[in-house]
């Protein structure tokens, strides 16, 4: 804790003397000392030499500066002020300082040093046209005539179209490069020649006005929003940047503001809500969760549904958590490729869509070296917990039993001698508080230091990031250390040189993964209620060989936490270098190489006495990943009349190297020293998977455009695959779509100010892993055993590539003058020829084979609304809705087979049929009357027990009917408050959590909010008073609320008071199943509580052999849908005068909480958004998650507070 804390406060004040260097080095540019001295030198002499040692650049018109006399001077640490006022004094000038530029100007009589202060507002801009008169090369008087300086003074402001003053606005005197910008408030004051100059007012996204000064000295106007600048420019396929307006596809864009609103420790949550189409599935609420990101769906058989991840034009594969690493503070935004319309240019990996991020490079925003801070710090507070009953103690049939999973023994306060008492018998007491003080708060903090410039022809972004959390459950911890550079150069005017960098590195001493006998709260929800959990704080009996706890088969919360340790290490160094060279003034060419490599150890270690490893256990993974890519793309662009043409032709190289291996085995030779080398050899195992792959790509694409309003494009590519048979290696796949922006073709109503019909049609093709086509022998070593084994799947060598079929259409409508926005997309996508896996005879000495077979059709519906309900002056009001509803389809399988299946648990089935909807589960009925008065009723044993079908019936699917997403930002003066809503409508998840908590009686009454707890059934022998046939009558006359055809219902209760039945105990436990027996003559009798019904103790309800609750599966089918608020921000710009302080250009602070509220249709304590878990072992690699089956959902509700503070220098 020490060495942690002083390396955060050695890294804290490294971030403050870095702040503090930038801050004087901004500053130091006017105030340092000067050494100069020159000898009848003329004054542009003078100036060129100060350029070279300030920061400053000289602006000046070259005839005035020809007048002046030549220049005689020694100084010798003087500051840069006073050097001018000496050299100008007598020669008639004075100077004016914009920014980094000195304008030289005539004087217009004697000045004051307050006359020539420093114009340091950060928004103050040096016009476009002003550049040094040097760098433009010499003038000639002829060429351009700059009027002789100014006698008269024109003063003005100019406004937004709401009237308020619009900062940076460039004026200019029509025919000079005589001007001047607004002032924050939008003011200006500019000297004129006389009084016909026309000034020219200019800004970006704004429609330029001239105006003749004439009789006036005060000008103020309003300049209006120029519509075809707002349209977006986003990022597309291979990092071109391209204007919305011409794209016939759909593409998402969230920006930096967007991102950096509410601080996340994972990026990738960010995206939540806030583009259609795209899902994001939060796993658990832990610290080092890495979320799953669909686009549009669920499309494989196989499970490739991840988008392609491309990071400043560089592929780095379908890992999400190469996103998750970055920091959000460094990206200027993520452009989501929805569809293969949108991303077939990226090849065979982006059939799922592409997330294509662009860091900041520092080209944008102001001018010179620029310095930005961002700290951040959030609180993670476990606040809903999940209740457990806590009137009755462990046991059965109301007998107490310390050994036992069941909570179906004596109530508290019952006398017994138990762990803990020395055998004395002490009244039970229950600990309700066990889980909340089990729970830590967690803290993360965030700091980011970024370094960047902007020069005419050097720009650079250095950005450094890190990132210290403690988790929720105690323990458990994440660091993470980020390093990105992005820079440019203009080497010549035709030529210009880009890299990237980034550097991630990180790691945990102590994490968990998504596995339910992993996980620290399964071990905390099974102990007993009676245990104080602080009593088991010193968690060992023996050091290092036996845990403290009160039965065998049982772990101690507090030894799973800080015993059974996994620990990671995750390095990924990658980047690219770009070269642009302009050939001739309507051709380019680009070519890059970029390289990406992961290195990837963890060490997972279980200790002694573990209750599933006794002998412990201990997993070293290393996996190492390179890609290689070289690209080039040659670029045509040029306009004829009212034609635009776009012609682009490239190509790219890939190469693939994984490296896999693990060392795993059972038993230690000496307690406490958890490495390889103390596993007893017989039980050590050894592994090394290695493989190459190479896909080689040619691709082109064609656009035209007319009258910027018209836009046709065509594409293909032709990939060479590696892994598929030399006779299908080649495939090709094309593109093409259209754009009609209907508005700039036919005069619409004044309220339209923009309709855009669009349209697309792509296929993609798909290749599959390495060494599928040829038989390989897999290496591995058992103990001193080396042994060598056949792939369980038979090689196929004739497989064909998978091809993705998408067309969409769809329209863009802007209303009231941009204030409202519509986007509107339908899609289908259909996934053919998919490599997937079959059954295969055992005579053939295989278990599967890789076969082309399997279509799946999807379906799609995407609407974004924007709207601006409210803009003032002083308040703008803003809304986003995001709808996105989606269907998928299997339509087409092997001969033979009717079915295919994604996962299956404890007789529940993720598996679609023919024809059937994929995300369909399966599972067993209970028996039931299929005609006649009893239809429906559950037909019971002799005994009274249920009996479950051989057949399966659909339980519902677990894909949602829809999704909404909605942001609303509300702007007051500075202050802004921003809030974010997600609904999910519909699907259903199967909870294997509840099934157990219900059925070991840990519940009380929380199935469905409502009847049939583990206390009470949903009738009792209480209900009528102890009256049997009204109570059957009641049952009878009923049987949709009491046939159990949802499940959980029983009559009874625990005991008398709780309204059991006499069962020939003292306790009177009894409880019966509604239902019918078939009697001797195949009639049916009623066994709804009259005379002759068939009882059974409370606790058998649960028993597996006779019990309803473990055999009707559809009892633990939940209605997944939610409603979430899951962001709340507020942040305050702080006034310019307290920027201005501190020596800095804006400072803002925040406030933000996250999971805020949960609302859930199923209502039990649990989050609809994680109920998946990973199918694999906790030793995978490569999980594949189970959508809707949730075992290990017992983690608290999780709410987070932070504070964030922004200073840019």
């Amino acid at each position: 804790m020490r060495a942690t804390f002083k390396i955060m406060l050695a890294m804290k004040l490294t971030a403050l003397f870095l702040m503090l260097a930038c801050l004087h080095v901004a500053a130091a540019g006017f105030s340092q000392k000067i050494a100069l001295s020159v000898k009848d030198a003329p004054l542009s002499a003078v100036f060129r030499h100060v350029e070279k040692q300030t920061g400053y650049t000289f602006f000046y018109d070259n005839k005035l500066v020809r007048k002046a006399g030549r220049i005689t001077a020694d100084f010798r640490g003087n500051t840069l002020e006073q050097i001018l006022d000496t050299i100008l004094e007598d020669q008639h000038l004075a100077y004016d300082i914009i920014d980094n530029t000195i304008v030289i100007r005539k004087a217009e009589g004697p000045k004051t040093a307050a006359d020539r202060q420093i114009k340091r507002e950060r928004n103050v801009v040096l016009p476009p046209r002003l550049v040094p008169a040097h760098d433009a090369g010499p003038i000639k008087e002829s060429a351009v005539r700059l009027p002789d300086f100014p006698d008269i003074t024109v003063r003005g402001k100019v406004n937004d179209e709401k009237g308020a003053g619009l900062p940076g606005v460039s004026i200019l005197i029509k025919g000079s490069r005589q001007g001047t910008s607004t002032n924050l408030d939008g003011t200006f004051t500019l000297s004129v020649p006389d009084r016909s100059a026309v000034l020219v007012f200019s800004f970006v996204g704004y429609v330029s006005q001239e105006i003749e000064v004439g009789n006036r000295s005060d000008i103020e106007i309003a300049l209006k929003v120029d519509e075809k600048a707002l349209d977006e420019v986003v990022v597309t396929a291979l990092g071109v940047q391209r204007n919305s307006r011409a794209l016939g596809y759909s593409v998402g864009e969230v920006k930096s503001e967007e991102l950096t609103r509410v601080p996340q420790e994972n990026i990738v949550n960010s995206l939540n809500g806030r583009v259609s189409g795209v899902r994001v599935i939060n796993t658990t609420p832990d610290l080092n969760s890495d979320p799953m990101v669909l686009i549009r769906g669920f499309t494989s058989l196989s499970g490739g549904n991840s988008p392609l991840i491309v990071i400043d034009g560089l592929p780095t594969g379908t890992d999400i958590s190469v996103m998750s690493d970055l920091s959000a503070d460094n990206i200027e935004s993520v452009s989501v490729l929805k569809g293969p319309s949108a991303a077939a240019l990226y090849g065979s990996r982006a059939g799922s869509g592409v997330l294509l991020i662009t860091t900041k490079s520092g080209k944008k925003g102001k001018k010179g070296l620029g310095v930005r801070v961002n700290s951040a710090y959030t609180a993670t507070v476990p606040y809903r917990f999940m209740p457990l009953q806590q009137r009755f103690a462990t046991g059965s049939n109301g007998n107490f039993d310390q050994t036992s999973n069941l909570w179906w023994g004596p109530e508290m306060g019952t006398s017994v001698a138990r762990f803990g008492t020395n055998g004395e018998a002490t009244p039970l007491q229950s600990y309700p508080d066990n889980v909340r003080n089990f729970a830590n708060v967690g803290n993360t903090y965030v700091n980011d230091i970024t370094v960047s410039n902007n020069s005419e022809k050097l720009s650079f972004s250095l950005s450094l990031s890190d990132t210290r959390g403690t988790g929720a459950y105690p323990g458990s911890e994440v660091r993470k250390d980020a390093i990105s550079m992005s820079g440019s150069y203009t080497i010549a005017p035709s030529l210009s040189v880009s890299a990237h960098f980034n550097y991630l590195n990180s790691g945990s001493d102590n994490f968990r993964g998504l596995s339910y006998d992993n996980y620290p709260y399964e071990d905390l929800y099974f102990t007993p209620n009676w245990i104080n959990l602080a009593d088991l704080k010193n968690y060992w009996e023996e050091e290092n060989v036996r845990q403290r706890v009160w039965a065998n088969g049982f772990n101690n919360p507090w030894f799973t936490v800080y015993e059974n340790i996994n620990t990671f290490r995750k390095v990924r160094p990658y980047g690219n270098v770009k070269l642009d060279w302009q050939i001739v003034k309507d051709l380019t060419l680009m070519t890059r190489i970029g390289g990406f490599n992961e290195s990837y150890t963890t060490n997972n270690r279980t200790a002694l006495s573990e209750k599933s490893l006794p002998n412990g256990g201990y997993a070293y993974i290393s996996r190492n990943l390179q890609e290689i890519n070289t690209d080039f793309l040659l670029n045509y662009k040029k306009d004829i009349t009212d034609f635009s043409f776009d012609v682009s032709a490239g190509g790219n190289l890939l190469f693939q190297n994984h490296a896999f291996g693990t060392i795993t085995g059972e038993r230690y030779v000496l307690p406490g020293l958890y490495t390889a080398s103390n596993i007893d050899r017989s039980a050590v195992s050894y592994s090394n998977i290695q493989s190459n792959k190479r896909i080689n790509s040619l691709y082109g694409t064609a656009s035209v455009g007319f009258r910027d309003a018209v836009f046709l494009e065509l594409s293909g590519r032709n990939d060479w695959s590696s892994t598929l048979p030399v006779s299908n290696r080649s495939y090709f796949y094309p593109s093409a779509s259209l754009s009609v922006v209907l508005s700039d073709l036919f005069r619409l109503p004044d309220a339209v100010s923009l309709l855009k019909l669009r349209g697309g049609w792509a296929k993609v093709g798909k290749d599959t892993s390495p060494y599928q086509l040829a038989m390989t022998l897999s290496r591995s070593t058992w103990g001193d055993r080396t042994t060598y084994s056949l792939p369980s799947k038979t090689p196929t060598s004739n497989l064909l590539p998978e091809s993705i079929i998408s067309s969409e259409v769809g329209f863009d409508l802007m209303m009231f003058k941009r204030r409202l926005g519509l986007n509107f997309t339908y899609y289908e996508l259909e996934n053919r020829n998919q490599i997937t896996g079959i059954s295969v005879s055992g005579s053939t000495g295989f278990t599967a084979a890789n076969v082309n077979a399997g279509v799946v059709l999807n379906k799609g519906l995407e609407i974004s609304l924007r709207t601006v309900a409210l803009e003032t002056k002083n308040v703008n009001w803003d809304f986003v809705f995001n709808f996105t509803k989606e269907r998928s389809w299997l339509t087409a399988l092997p001969e033979g087979v009717s079915n295919h299946q994604f996962w299956s648990r404890n007789n529940i089935y993720n598996q679609t049929a023919l024809g059937g909807r994929v995300g369909d589960m399966w599972g067993p009925d209970v028996v039931r009357v299929t005609e006649g008065p009893y239809k429906d009723w559950p037909i019971l044993n002799n005994n009274g027990y249920v009996q479950q079908n051989t057949t399966n019936i659909n339980l519902g699917n677990v894909m949602p009917d829809f999704t909404l997403g909605i942001q609303t930002n509300l702007q007051v003066r500075r202050f802004t408050f921003s809030a974010s809503f997600d609904w999910r409508q519909g699907g259903k998840y199967y909870s294997e959590s509840m099934k157990r908590l219900t059925r070991d009686g840990r519940q009380d009454s929380w199935y469905k909010g409502e009847g049939s707890g583990t206390f009470t059934g949903i009738l009792s022998n209480n209900s009528f008073n102890g009256d049997n046939d009204k109570l059957a009558n009641e049952i009878r006359s009923n049987p949709g609320k009491y046939n159990a055809m949802d499940g959980l219902t029983y009559v009874g209760g625990r005991n008398a008071e709780l309204g059991g039945f006499d069962y020939g105990n003292a306790i009177a436990n009894g409880v019966f199943f509604p239902g019918v027996i078939v009697g001797a003559n195949g009639e049916y009798i009623e066994n709804f509580g009259a005379e002759g019904t068939k009882y059974f103790r409370a606790d058998l309800i649960a028993d597996p052999g006779a019990g309803y609750w473990s055999r009707a599966v559809q009892s633990w089918i939940y209605d997944a849908s939610f409603l979430k608020l899951r962001e709340f921000a507020v942040a305050y710009a702080l006034p310019d005068q307290f920027s201005r302080c501190i020596g800095a250009g804006s400072t803002s602070l925040s406030l933000f909480a996250r999971n805020i509220i949960l609302w859930t249709k199923a209502k039990n304590y649990m989050d609809p958004e994680s109920t998946m878990m990973n199918g694999n072992s906790q030793f995978s690699t490569s999980p594949n998650y189970l959508f809707g089956y949730d075992r290990a959902s017992f983690y608290p509700w999780t709410m987070s507070l932070g504070v964030k503070l922004g200073i840019q220098f």
